[in-house]
């Protein structure tokens, strides 16, 4: 199996860019578009259908973003909690929020501690939770609002599905920073990360799922 560090992931994905001209975009709505697939398959097994998606400020959550879209064109129900303020949207993942936005879809914004005190009720409704909030490039601990909201995902007792790695696990050493999302399933885009064979990695994971996002075999 293929194992990449973070650093060798981001060369590649700016060489699929740069080399053969596979805009991020690209990129963003193929790996999300793999995910969905995945989950939809999954929620087939589930009595509840529903699945709430929580998405941070970076490219992680843009492929949050992506998956809500594909999830709401099979007829899924979506919740979207953007777990930053909108400002913080930019590039790819700024134009996939806004076609949500275009889309009229459930899109909760969740900037403050405060708005966490009545969630763990509604989330317990859900057949997933989709945690898209820190992708492979997080390099400091998750403190303040960001590991409350980590700490309400694991207390919930809903299934999670993380996408590319687990929010708050190192793809590197498999270390914590500080507080990490306990997936039943990663979805890993394009390869495995060092880090979720290593240190803590193994028991965070959960199942892994490694999916195509149309980068060219030679940089892999």
């Amino acid at each position: 199996m293929l194992k990449l560090t973070s650093k060798e992931m981001q060369k590649i994905d700016k060489l699929a860019q740069d080399k053969f001209f596979i805009a991020g975009l690209i990129l963003m709505e193929n790996a999300g578009l793999r995910a969905a697939d995945i989950i939809y398959s999954c929620l087939k097994l589930k009595k509840k259908k529903s699945v709430f998606i929580f998405c941070g400020p970076g490219n992680n959550g843009g492929d949050g973003f992506v998956v809500a879209r594909h999830l709401i064109n099979k007829g899924i129900k979506v919740r979207i909690f953007l777990v930053c303020e909108k400002e913080k949207l930019k590039a790819d993942a700024l134009v996939n929020f806004n076609i949500l936005k275009a889309m009229k879809a459930q899109i909760i914004e969740f900037s403050s501690i405060p708005y966490l005190k009545n969630a763990e009720k509604a989330l317990k409704k859900a057949g997933f939770l989709v945690d898209a909030v820190f992708g492979i490039g997080l390099n400091k601990n998750i403190i303040g609002f960001y590991e409350e909201i980590v700490n309400l995902l694991n207390a919930v007792k809903v299934p999670i599905i993380s996408l590319d790695i687990p929010s708050g696990l190192c793809p590197n050493t498999g270390k914590i920073f500080n507080v990490a999302v306990k997936a039943q399933t990663t979805i890993s885009f394009a390869a495995a990360k060092n880090g979720f064979f290593l240190k803590q990695g193994p028991k965070y994971i959960g199942k892994l799922k490694i999916v195509d996002i149309s980068i060219p075999q030679e940089l892999l």
